[in-house]
């Protein structure tokens, strides 16, 4: 339980790279076609393939990366050490001390928005820039139960497009909410 909410040890991987996977291979199933996923666990050019019948029979590598800040990561603690954390506002761990100190506080959709596409469009540059086999996607994942809809994704995208977007470096990139079950090809 520990290693779920703390995301570490084999939880961490399966959070952040397994679940996400198999949930995008999900999402491109339909009737007569029954996607199998190969995941690797090896840390390896790629985290998967997909693999699908058909004629002809078709594969997707897959390479995927996660967005899951700080804040994020001290929120997680202080709801599994406490019980409770603000879902927004300033947190911090206090280096005296070692505890997280944390403060509601409102913060506008559109801040969120931002900082969501600012990570987006970071870790695309960061996967960008290592060598990849041809025809790879790249799957950025995140988890925001509280993120869903065409208005809250049609934000994300223009924000994304005016930091730069997501082009160059993969055959395809999607962005996938694990917290609302939504896909967007970008």
């Amino acid at each position: 339980r520990e290693q779920f909410y703390l995301r570490t040890g084999r939880a961490k991987r399966l959070l952040e790279e397994l679940y996400p996977l198999s949930r995008f291979a999900l999402r491109l199933k339909y009737p007569g076609n029954d996607p199998e996923v190969e995941a690797f666990e090896d840390d390896g050019p790629l985290d998967g393939v997909v693999h699908w019948g058909g004629a002809p029979a078709s594969q997707l590598k897959v390479e995927v990366t996660y967005v899951h800040s700080y804040q994020k990561a001290l929120r997680d603690e202080l709801l599994f050490r406490t019980g409770s954390t603000p879902g927004a506002g300033p947190i911090y761990r206090d280096k005296k001390t070692g505890k997280i100190v944390a403060t509601s506080a409102v913060v506008p959709t559109a801040e969120e928005i931002a900082q969501l596409a600012a990570a987006v469009v970071e870790r695309f540059r960061k996967k960008r820039t290592k060598p990849y086999p041809r025809g790879t996607a790249l799957l950025i994942a995140f988890d925001d139960p509280t993120f869903w809809g065409s208005d809250l994704w049609g934000q994300l995208i223009a924000s994304i497009k005016a930091q730069g977007g997501l082009e160059g470096g993969f055959e395809e990139v999607h962005i996938f909410n694990c917290g609302s079950n939504e896909l967007q090809a970008f």
